[in-house]
């Protein structure tokens, strides 16, 4: 039977895509240019003899109808991955309300760590399945019941979770642990289905697919609530109801797409699964790569981490938070589709190497955006047009930089897997690169927090039991007082471009050799 896509996640992504009326593509330019110079020629590329399987995959000439099918159903998939990381965030959001230190939000976010390590159990997904239903959907079918059973559960006790008293924030991150535990699972099954069921042509698309669907469903889930909750009064355990039911249906749509079994990608024991995986881990180009992966984080966790909490706490009520969140994430979910051509060649990390310093020094502007926050946000219901319109294009300057390189690395994983490992490879690579960022957040969150007490500011009829109202004395109206009282947040931010160019300096070389040579450093014999 031919798979079909439910008509209302197409009208879904339809709005987002009409919505959008210019995407910041000069970044690209710069990257065009420098790929232009290091990549082959048309003519060159049409001369190149035909790749073998284990071959790097080529640059996608366009989706078949064969893949088309397969590229929808990956989008369904991984757009519901996004869909609870999304609902992660709006609980900090109300964590955040509710008065929570930055050691608590540091507790919270380790409920997300699970993708960090499922290359421990990756093998175990590749090697045992039910031979009737597919390597990949014996894994995928219950997970996403299970996942959906959960938030159901969730959503029917979140009185005691968040709303009773004070937050139970321990039950809450065990809770999205699971949840991330269950996500991070699929995540193994659905990146391995990818490699083979795509052609190899198109293959690098999966690295599309990932980054498009995860923040569309990010992009779906939280700031749809915090628009729902803002404009239309919708609960929050509501919400996290019609998720789970959405979760139980999408299982009926895996049963259409029928799953041809590689053999040859599955290892014949769990002993020769982790045995694959170390032999992976021990590739001396792995090595490198690891490193590069668990150190380029450090520049930008604090920007990334901290301003959205730091508007909070400024006043910015949630309903201005969900307009700035809707007008950036489209660039979140549409410039993928646009990166294809510059991150399918040969070297697709040159994008990231042309702009690391440009993303270092639109970080740094975080902390002049907190510093311009209006004191009286919290008071008055007048809307600061001049300091929104400066958010929305400082976070669209950084979304869109951010997306670049992500994108970019997700293109480079794609090409150097080797697809005879089944998802253990691409498994390994996006839990190293994960783990990267996690542990420079957690470690933000728990430094930062030791130094500086940050307040919530409920804005007006924003109060609730237990938030707190700031008082004038909280935010100081000069400027340089209001530097000094965050001075933890401005000094770890404008270390941005400083931290970066460090790392530029000692990974540049290193990078560049990954890109180099052939696909056999990245065989394992």
């Amino acid at each position: 039977m031919k798979f079909r896509i439910p008509r209302y996640y197409h009208s879904i992504l339809n709005l987002i895509i009409t919505r959008v009326k210019l995407l910041p593509l000069f970044y690209l330019r710069i990257c065009d240019r420098k790929q232009k110079q290091k990549s082959m020629s048309d003519a060159q590329r049409q001369e190149r003899p035909v790749e073998s399987k284990n071959s790097p995959p080529s640059p996608a000439m366009g989706v078949t109808n064969d893949d088309f099918g397969s590229i929808a159903l990956l989008l369904l998939l991984y757009v519901l991955q996004g869909v609870p990381m999304g609902i992660s965030a709006s609980v900090s959001f109300i964590l955040q309300e509710k008065g929570a230190t930055l050691s608590e939000q540091g507790i919270f976010s380790l409920a997300s760590w699970p993708f960090s390590f499922k290359v421990l159990w990756a093998p175990l997904v590749d090697t045992y399945y039910v031979r009737s239903m597919g390597q990949r959907r014996s894994w995928i079918l219950p997970l996403q019941v299970t996942v959906g059973l959960t938030l159901l559960f969730t959503a029917r006790n979140l009185d005691w979770l968040i709303y009773h008293r004070e937050a139970d924030i321990r039950a809450l991150s065990a809770i999205f642990f699971l949840i991330y535990f269950l996500l991070a699972s699929q995540d193994i099954a659905v990146d391995g289905w990818a490699l083979s069921m795509l052609s190899r042509k198109n293959v690098g698309m999966a690295s599309t697919c990932n980054a498009v669907g995860q923040t569309a469903g990010f992009f779906i889930s939280f700031t749809g609530y915090l628009v729902l909750n803002s404009f239309f009064e919708v609960q929050l355990g509501s919400f996290i109801s019609f998720w789970g039911g959405i979760f139980l249906f999408s299982a009926a749509c895996v049963l259409q797409k029928s799953e041809t079994t590689r053999e040859s990608s599955i290892p014949r024991s769990v002993k020769d699964a982790y045995r694959q995986a170390r032999a992976i881990i021990r590739l001396p180009s792995v090595i490198k790569l690891s490193v590069v992966l668990m150190t380029r984080a450090i520049a930008f966790s604090a920007t990334e981490t901290l301003t959205q909490l730091k508007l909070l706490e400024c006043g910015v009520p949630k309903q201005h938070m969900a307009t700035i969140s809707a007008c950036i994430s489209p660039i979140n979910i549409l410039l993928p589709l646009f990166l294809t051509k510059w991150t399918a060649g040969e070297r697709p990390l040159e994008c990231v190497l042309t702009t690391w310093m440009l993303r270092a020094v639109v970080a740094s502007g975080a902390s002049l955006i907190v510093m311009i926050a209006p004191t009286d946000l919290y008071l008055t219901d007048r809307i600061p047009w001049g300091f929104y319109i400066s958010v929305i294009l400082w976070m669209s300057s950084y979304t869109a930089l951010s997306t670049v390189h992500f994108v970019s690395f997700m293109a480079f994983y794609s090409r150097i897997s080797d697809i005879e490992m089944g998802g253990t490879y691409m498994t390994l690579l996006n839990a190293i690169s994960n783990f990267g960022h996690k542990w420079a957040e957690t470690a933000t969150l728990f430094i930062v927090g030791r130094l500086a007490r940050f307040k919530y500011c409920a804005g007006p009829g924003e109060a609730t039991e237990g938030s707190r109202k700031c008082s004038a004395s909280v935010r100081s109206s000069t400027w340089l007082d209001r530097f000094d009282e965050d001075g933890p947040f401005h000094f770890a931010v404008l270390m941005s471009p400083m931290i970066a160019f460090v790392w530029l300096r000692l990974a540049r070389r290193h990078v560049n050799s990954l890109q180099d040579g052939g696909s056999s450093k990245w065989k394992v014999e």
